[in-house]
């Protein structure tokens, strides 16, 4: 029988292992399919676009953004030449580039102008733009954090290390600081270094596949914990003519610069530049910490075409492959698809391939005849290289988020070699209505690399974003600025108030995002403010120069020390009312003083605050004990913030108040001094101890209490002390919003040839 049960027991043991161990797997496979939330983005595109605004605003006009190429670029009549056969010559004089791309904010990186002039102009635009995404997304960057983000860079051309080779004088020219002009490696390094990102690093480079790859890579690094936030992104800048001259003698390059795909008289691509970027994070935590989601990624996948016709062709039973594994790790059935940006380089060959391989995959379920639409970004902006990927997935983020698809470019003649009639496949002339399938927008991206790596992501509208209950507001808020130094502050204060014009966020929401979102710099500034407008007068009065109240202007000191100063006041009746009813720290204080009062005062401290009794704060008991309850439950709220004394000193009822933050005695202790005794001399203030004095007395009667507070909080932040804006707004459900990003304050870094000297 004994034998028995311990067979029973192991049994037992055994199925309650197994358990645990399918719970584990269950839970493994789960991670591995949850989707991922884009955060935020940023990028810097052909026609002055230098914003996802202002890319949307491009696409909605129906802007073709190439244009002649620039002349610092090279000698474009000398190389062109309109014949493919032609050696050594450039079949065209178009192509879609950026502006200013010699100019960068080395400063605000805190590089020196010698590394700024060395570095691939690749690696600054990641910077600026990975820092505007970031921005965007509402996350400041804290080097001193170190937090475990991942940057995952797309990147396939270095046409400025040969440039700087010779600008240098050759080989006897380099020094250490070259690494900056040749490694692509150094374009996600240097951003990870002076971020201070301690995720995954890494550059990708599968010719024009490769920030789609990028994208697949940061979800899976996501999803395996190796980071909790990710930049995925692509750049690409055309600054030799090295590579047009062999795209134009492979037969690549279309004469006139511009893609057409799917017209006709496709006839190749137009080169372009590009950069952006998308803050990645997993969907369950984006939801939880009340991000701004953009869109998802449902899914994604990798693949090689393996054997083609050449080395260069596309294999379209290759491009099903990937489609379908992707839609399968998405979770989303192919007649769910109601829009695919397609690849579309625009040439002869390539785009029936692309076509008849979506649409081989796509077509399955569409059983009432359900239309597909397809167009591509390359009609609008060129051919972005290394960056596709990303620019195509931008423009669906944006066309999700308008409900809109924008007009797909140069299709006059439909290519005949793709079977229109057969195919229930629409491309969108105009700006055209995006109507959700089956309750929802779901679209494919397809990305493919010259060298035969296809990829694919399946991308879904953001989730509507669930209204939280929002209890009480400040009458008041402090909207705080900061930039790297005065020109920058300006600036930046200008765009703010234009943004206030235009509306559209809580200003709650606008300051919480400012606080929290944004790195603090020594340039600071902080407004108070009851409403939008009112925010946005002092800040256009501050813009043109003119003092206004409200308003604290200022430069940093250095970890400044603050005071803790406790004084003698005389009581009032309703002093502290509005923190009390908004303020969980401060009315769990003011609480804790009453209930250690109980057995001396006859009447409830709290209630003779702030109820009909409040004569008795005339009596000395009452008056000091509600002085002292208001300083203290003050500290409270003032170290919730984040303010933290060096040293406190008091007078009077402050010198009770004093002793029991510095720990002399207890609490109760303290309130039986100052209900007991009164007024006692005060151990003057060292001013060696402390440069900023904080006097933590109750506000006065005669002004708004939060008014009193928030020009207190103001001008401690321009002085430098360390405020934890989190804590200030953690009683109100915010939520962080897109603000203007950092007025960068460039200049020209280029190392220059003999030639152009």
């Amino acid at each position: 029988m004994s034998e028995e049960i311990n067979y029973r027991q192991l049994l037992q043991q055994q199925l309650v292992k197994i358990r645990k161990l399918e719970a584990r797997l269950e839970q493994a496979e789960a991670a591995r399919r949850e989707p991922i939330a884009i955060v935020g983005m940023a990028c810097r595109l052909p026609g002055g676009v230098e914003s996802p605004e202002s890319f949307w605003e491009l696409m909605v006009k129906g802007v073709d953004a190439t244009s002649e190429v620039p002349p610092d670029r090279w000698d474009v009549e000398s190389l062109y030449d309109p014949a493919p056969e032609a050696k050594g010559r450039i079949r065209t004089r178009r192509g879609g580039f950026l502006k200013d791309v010699d100019r960068f904010d080395a400063r605000f990186f805190s590089l020196s102008a010698h590394e700024a002039e060395r570095m691939d102009p690749q690696q600054r635009l990641m910077l600026e733009v990975g820092w505007e995404a970031l921005e965007r997304a509402g996350y400041a960057v804290e080097r001193s954090r170190r937090e475990r983000v991942g940057v995952f860079v797309g990147v396939m051309g270095n046409d400025y290390g040969p440039l700087a080779l010779e600008a240098v004088g050759g080989l006897e020219g380099i020094d250490p600081a070259y690494i900056g002009a040749r490694a692509n490696c150094a374009i996600s390094g240097r951003l990870s270094y002076l971020f201070g990102f301690q995720g995954p690093s890494l550059v990708v480079d599968t010719a024009c596949s490769s920030s789609m790859v990028a994208v697949h890579l940061a979800c899976q690094s996501l999803r395996n914990g190796e980071c909790a936030m990710a930049l995925a992104a692509g750049v690409n800048l055309i600054l030799s003519p090295e590579t047009s001259v062999y795209l134009s003698c492979s037969g690549a390059l279309s004469p006139d610069g511009r893609c057409k795909a799917f017209d006709a008289s496709a006839d190749g691509f137009g080169r372009a530049e590009a950069c952006g970027v998308l803050v990645l994070k997993r969907l369950s935590e984006a939801k939880a910490q009340g991000d701004n989601i953009l869109a998802v990624i449902r899914g994604s996948a990798v693949g090689h075409d393996g054997p083609s016709s050449s080395f260069t062709v596309p294999n379209g039973v290759a491009q099903q492959a990937v489609i379908r594994q992707a839609l399968q790790g998405a979770g989303v059935a192919p007649a769910e698809v109601s829009y695919l940006e397609a690849h579309g380089t625009g040439t002869a060959m390539g785009d029936p391939i692309e076509v008849e391989a979506m649409w081989s995959v796509l077509k399955e379920g569409r059983e009432g005849g359900e239309s597909l639409w397809m167009g591509s970004v390359k009609t609008n902006v060129g051919y972005p290289e290394a960056a596709s990927g990303v620019v195509g997935m931008m423009k669906v983020v944006l066309a999700m988020q308008h409900g809109r698809l924008p007009a797909h470019l140069h299709l006059k003649q439909p290519n005949p070699h793709i079977d229109w009639k057969g195919m229930g496949v629409r491309v969108p002339m105009e700006l055209t209505a995006w109507e959700p399938t089956q309750g929802r927008r779901i679209a494919g991206v397809t990305s493919y690399g010259r060298t035969g790596t296809l990829a694919h992501v399946v991308l879904e509208e953001a989730p509507a974003r669930a209204e939280e209950k929002r209890e009480g507001e400040r009458p008041e808020h402090v909207l705080v600025l900061s930039a790297r130094d005065a020109d920058a502050l300006r600036v930046q204060v200008g765009r703010y108030a234009r943004g206030l014009a235009e509306g559209g966020a809580a200003l709650g929401d606008v300051c919480f995002t400012a606080a929290t979102g944004r790195a603090h710099f020594e340039h600071r500034l902080a407004v108070v403010g009851g409403s939008a407008a009112q925010v946005r007068e002092r800040l256009e009065a501050v813009a043109s120069g003119k003092q206004t109240e409200g308003v604290v202007l200022g430069r940093t000191s250095p970890a400044p020390k603050v005071a803790f100063v406790f004084g003698a006041s005389e009581p009032h009746a309703g002093m502290g009312r509005q923190l009390y009813e908004t303020q969980p720290v401060f009315r769990e204080a003011m609480d804790k003083c009453a209930e250690a009062l109980k057995a001396v005062l006859e009447k409830p401290l709290v209630r003779v605050l702030y109820g009909p009794e409040a004569a008795l704060l005339k009596e000395e008991g009452y008056g000091r004990a509600a002085v002292f309850a208001v300083q203290w439950a003050l500290a409270q709220l003032w170290r919730a913030w984040g303010v933290k004394p060096r040293r406190v000193e008091g007078e009077g009822v402050g010198e009770d108040v004093a002793g029991v933050e510095t720990g002399a005695f207890g609490l109760e202790e303290g309130l039986m001094r100052a209900v007991a005794r009164g007024a006692r001399p005060a151990k003057a203030l060292n001013a060696d101890e402390a440069e900023v004095c904080l006097e933590v007395v109750p506000p006065k009667p005669d002004r708004s209490e939060w008014t009193q507070v928030l020009e207190t909080l103001s001008g401690l932040y321009v002085r430098g002390v360390e405020v934890d804006w989190a804590a200030y707004d953690a009683p109100y459900g915010r939520r962080r919003v897109v603000l203007p990003t950092y007025p960068f304050q460039r200049q020209r870094y280029w190392l220059l040839t003999p030639a152009a000297r």
